[in-house]
C-alpha cells in the first residue's frame, strides 16, 4: 500500500487548528511566489481598475496568500496566529475559515469601490495589492467584539485586555491610510474589519443574515473535531458562570462545532466573554 495515500498531511490534516492550517497556507504560498514569473504573479495580485479585474476573478481572494517580503509576511502571521488562537479556542474552526476568506474579498471590495469612485481619474499607474491583512484584520476585529475583555500578556509582561490591543490597531489604521501611503493596503484591513462587524454581530443574533452559513458550508465538508488549543480561564464574578460550565460548553464546540450549541449555551458563552 502507498504509504503516502493513507497518512495524514502534516499541516492540513481534520486535528490540526485552523490557524495553524492559515499559517502554513500562507507560508506555502509565499515560497510558492518566489518561484513564480514576474508575468504569472501579476494573474495572481488583486489589481482594483475595471474592467481588468473581472478576467480574473480568482484575485479577490489570491492576492491574500501573497506578500511583498518575508516581513510582510511575518507581521501578518503573528497579528492572525496569537489573536486568533484566543477566538478559535471559543468559537471554533469554521468561523476562522469564513473571517479570513470573506475578510480578504471584502478588503479587495473595499479597495476596488474607494478606487472606483474616488481614485481611478487620477491614477497614472493603478497600484495592485497583495498580503493577507484583510483577512487578518477580520480576524482581529471578530476576537475583539467577542471577547472584548479577554485578557492577554503582552511579552509576557503586561496584562492587557483586548479591546485595548483592537483599538490600537484601528488606530494605527486610521493613521496609517491619511498618511495616504499603502492606501489599497489600509482600505483593505477596514473591508475585513467592515465583514468581521457583519460577522459577529449576526453571529450575536443582533440581526439576520439572509446567506449566513454559506461560506461555513464551502470552508467544510465535514464536520471537525478540533482539540482545544488552551484552557480559557474566565474571570468570574458571583452573577458569571462557572468556569465548570464554561469548559463543558468549549469542549462541546470542540466536538461539534459552534453551532450545535444551544440558545442558552450560547447566551452563557456570550456573557462569560464579556466579564
Amino acid at each position: 500500500m502507498n504509504r503516502f495515500t493513507t497518512q495524514t498531511p502534516r499541516f492540513f490534516g481534520p486535528d490540526k487548528a485552523a490557524l495553524a492550517q492559515l499559517v502554513a497556507a500562507l507560508v506555502i504560498g509565499f515560497v510558492v511566489q518566489l518561484l513564480l514569473p514576474e508575468a504569472l504573479e501579476r494573474w495572481l495580485v488583486f489589481t482594483p481598475a475595471l474592467p481588468d479585474a473581472l478576467f480574473k476573478p480568482w484575485s479577490y481572494l489570491s492576492y491574500a496568500f501573497l506578500h511583498a517580503g518575508f516581513f510582510h509576511l511575518l507581521n501578518n502571521v503573528i497579528w492572525m496566529f496569537f489573536i486568533g488562537m484566543i477566538l478559535e479556542d471559543l468559537i471554533g474552526k469554521k468561523p476562522i475559515y469564513t473571517l479570513f476568506v470573506g475578510g480578504a474579498i471584502a478588503g479587495a471590495l473595499m479597495y476596488q469601490g474607494v478606487f472606483q469612485l474616488a481614485i481611478s481619474e487620477d491614477a497614472v499607474v493603478v497600484p495592485s495589492m497583495l498580503g493577507a491583512s484583510g483577512g487578518v484584520s477580520a480576524i482581529i476585529l471578530a476576537a475583539g467584539l467577542f471577547a472584548p475583555r479577554y485578557r492577554v500578556f503582552l511579552f509576557g509582561i503586561w496584562e492587557v485586555e483586548l479591546r485595548y490591543i483592537v483599538g490600537a490597531k484601528i488606530l494605527f489604521d486610521v493613521l496609517g491610510l491619511s498618511s495616504g501611503s499603502n492606501t489599497g493596503g489600509y482600505l483593505a484591513h477596514f473591508g475585513g474589519m467592515a465583514f468581521a462587524l457583519a460577522y459577529i454581530t449576526e453571529m450575536k443574533g443582533l440581526w439576520n443574515w439572509p446567506f449566513s452559513g454559506w461560506m461555513d458550508r464551502l470552508s467544510s465538508s465535514k464536520k471537525s473535531k478540533p482539540k482545544r488549543s488552551a484552557k480559557v480561564e474566565i474571570n468570574r464574578k458571583e452573577n458569571n458562570p462557572k468556569q465548570a460550565e464554561i469548559d463543558a460548553i468549549l469542549d462541546k464546540i470542540s466536538q461539534s462545532g459552534y453551532d450545535s450549541l444551544t440558545a442558552k449555551e450560547k447566551e452563557t458563552l456570550f456573557k462569560a466573554s464579556q466579564s
